[in-house]
């Protein structure tokens, strides 16, 4: 067999497994996700028109999150059916490396990574922040009001009475601290009512207290300063932590530019950073699955043998997420690094599952 023929052979196994499997479980989480949409728009009026709308923007993120295991199981099911049919006993007796065989599979699995994080996660990340929106003004809250921009943070808050729109250089979230402050005050109607600057202010009780703030109201041709002046508002602390968008919300070309910004505002980078690198990590993960597939499908296929290959496999699956999810917690805490945090279950996977073809590879 020319070694193209064989290169396209297992790919569009491969292929067909994946895709077939990506339908199977999109429809699961189409369905399941529809049934707590549902659930959640009753609580507020809403119809099945609006849960639908809302799963069916959450269903790419959801199913993309599920890549690997789709990987995996694709991979195993490919693998066992070869193996099944003897076709890797006769690829293996003409002399074919394990990894010649497993090479097209990966190969396969590293591509979908990166056609994964640059054109799929972008559009997935878009549709969920709408979706996180839609879900936000149903309940009558305020979505994510907080941006990042060149010239600093946007803060935006809205009442019964009044918007205020609050422009700082910096801030610390910890203590409220806001430095640099513009505030504009707006009638419900958005008409102007008064701006404040203040070099520094500090979120207390109910009010921002900026000190040292120079106020001029509309219809005003001077300003006026006083030491102290305080601005009623909802916001708190915890806002400000909180309020930031979700590192979910945002895709590998927004990730780097938002991480600059927001390092020069004093925010936290670090849930940024993991996500930035976990997807540069996607196409090793991916092609890691298949190694992990290949490692439990190459052994003899006795009977009753491929039900305790599956669950091996799946254990190891299941391991793996254990290990990315207690990895992300070391680097969200500040325990290890942010990038080492990300690559480290793609790494590990790897070694693993190499190790384990090794032993193949010597039979």
């Amino acid at each position: 067999m020319p070694p193209s023929t064989l290169f396209i052979y297992i790919i569009e196994k491969t292929a067909f497994a994946v895709f077939a499997l990506v339908g199977a479980l999109a429809s699961m989480v189409l369905l399941v996700d529809l049934i707590e949409n549902l659930r959640f728009a009753a609580k507020f009026d809403g119809d099945f028109a609006f849960a639908l709308q809302l799963t069916l923007l959450r269903t790419p993120a959801l199913t993309q999150s599920m890549a690997p295991f789709v990987f995996l199981f694709g991979a195993l099911w490919m693998f066992h059916q070869l193996n099944r049919r003897s076709e890797l006993a006769v690829m293996r007796s003409a002399g074919l490396s394990v990894w010649r065989l497993i090479g097209p599979a990966a190969f396969l699995a590293a591509i979908g990574g990166f056609l994964l994080i640059v054109a799929v996660d972008p559009l997935a990340s878009r549709l969920l922040s709408m979706s996180e929106k839609m879900r936000n003004d149903i309940r009558g809250q305020t979505s994510s009001f907080m941006r990042v921009f060149g010239d600093g943070v946007w803060l935006r808050q809205r009442d019964a009475g009044e918007l205020l729109i609050i422009n700082a250089a910096s801030l610390d979230a910890a203590k409220g601290a806001l430095h640099d402050v513009t505030i504009w005050r707006l009638s419900r109607d958005s008409e102007f009512v008064e701006r404040i600057d203040a070099p520094e202010a500090v979120l207390a009780g109910r009010t921002i207290e900026l000190k040292d703030a120079r106020m001029k109201a509309a219809g005003d041709r001077f300003s006026q300063r006083t030491p102290v002046y305080a601005v009623p508002t909802r916001l708190t602390p915890k806002d400000l932590r909180e309020s930031a968008p979700p590192p979910e919300s945002m895709s590998i070309f927004d990730l780097p530019r938002f991480i600059l910004l927001a390092e020069a505002a004093g925010l936290s980078t670090v849930k940024y950073n993991i996500r930035f690198h976990d997807l540069c990590s996607t196409p090793l993960k991916l092609a890691a699955m298949v190694l992990i597939a290949a490692a439990f499908s190459f052994g003899p296929a006795r009977a009753g043998g491929a039900a305790r290959l599956v669950l091996a496999a799946v254990g190891c699956g299941f391991l793996l997420y254990i290990l990315s999810e207690l990895s992300t917690a070391l680097g969200e805490s500040g325990v290890a690094p942010a990038p080492l945090a990300a690559w480290t279950p793609a790494l590990a996977a790897s070694i693993v599952a190499i190790s384990l073809l090794m032993r193949h590879e010597e039979t």
